[in-house]
Parts: structure tokens; sequence; C-alpha cells
């Protein structure tokens, strides 16, 4: 009888075969140094889903950082986590190899003056009434750039959107005002990385 490795089948991480049987650390390694500059700022996000998919966003676009701007938890005031922990189960262990950063929304201008001061331009993406946002896909965006999604049915509030440097809106087809958040997060990652990742 041959000799059969049985490692990688013991591993039932949601994983590729190349890091099947690899360190947590190992893969994250890896990752990082093949990621390119994309940022996505999160706000506000109340659902499990949403916060997940994010993260599963980041991790298959190669996405540099995720951060989330979180309401503010008043019983637990130093927690910039927000006002309840996330169900992380469906990202399926992603969250394990992603940067993702955690602040209050109130503490917005920081987080932007940040990636400012690191050369980015902040989108806000949105088809609020009464801003002029650009089409998608006339966009030709630098490779540092931050792309800000706002929460569930309200959308983005307005004192970021002003705070951005630009505005950008998913041209849409059908009755529906708006896609899920975090399917406009996948969507922005693609079209971003169709202009900046190898194409493989």
């Amino acid at each position: 009888m041959s000799d059969i490795d049985l490692s990688r089948s013991n591993d039932y991480r949601n994983v590729t075969d190349y890091f099947k049987g690899q360190s947590d650390q190992f893969i994250r390694d890896t990752l990082d140094a093949r990621r390119g500059q994309m940022v996505a700022i999160m706000q506000n996000l109340s659902h499990d889903f949403n916060k997940a998919s994010a993260v599963r966003n980041s991790n298959a676009f190669g996405m540099r950082k995720l951060i989330f701007l979180n309401p503010e938890n008043r019983t637990h005031e130093d927690d910039p986590e927000g006002a309840k922990k996330w169900d992380r189960r469906g990202a399926l262990g992603t969250q394990n190899y992603e940067s993702i950063e955690h602040h209050r929304v109130t503490d917005y201008q920081m987080v932007f003056d940040q990636l400012h001061e690191e050369g980015y331009t902040i989108y806000a993406v949105d088809n609020t009434p009464g801003y002029d946002p650009q089409s998608l896909y006339k966009m030709d965006f630098p490779e540092k750039s931050a792309f800000l999604f706002g929460e569930e049915q309200l959308g983005l509030a307005d004192d970021l959107i002003e705070a951005a440097d630009a505005m950008v809106y998913i041209p849409q087809y059908g009755s529906v005002r708006s896609v899920n958040v975090s399917v406009a997060n996948g969507i922005i990652a693609a079209f971003y990385a169709s202009q900046h990742m190898p194409q493989e």
C-alpha cells in the first residue's frame, strides 16, 4: 500500500488547497505579501451577515485594511467595536488573516485624516439624492483608494459624505433603490482589483 498524505484532508478550514495544512500565521504572512492598497470603511453596520461578508470580501480581493466605524457602546465606552459583538461564523475564518480595525463612528475624521496623510483618496459609495456621484464604470481609481460604505437602510451619513474626497455610485437597471451594502462592497472591490491587482 502506498503512503498517503492525510495531513491536508484533516484541515477543515475554508482555504484553497495551497494553504491546507499551513498555520494561520503562514496564511496571513503570505496574503500580506501580495495585498493591494485598497481600504474599505464600513459605517454603522448592524447585521452580522454584512460584517462577515465584508471580511470575506477583504480576503477575496486582497484589501490592505478593513475599517468598521461603529456606533458608540454607552455601556462599554472604552470598546470601539460597537454596541454588540458580531457573530464571526459567517466570515468562515477569514477574520484570522485580515487587518481589521474598529473605531467609533464619531472618530471618523481621525480615520480620514490618517488615510489622507498616507496619500489616500476617499470615495463615498452611495446614490443619495442631492449629491453628484460619478458612475463607477467611468472611474479610474488611484492605487491608494479608500471606499466608504453606509449602514443598512439609511446609507451614508451626510457628514461622512461631505468629508470624503469624491462620491461614486454603482449603476443599476432594476426597480430596487440600492443593492445590499456587502454586495456593493464586493462590486467595488472587484472593480478596483481589475485596475490594480494581478490579472490571473
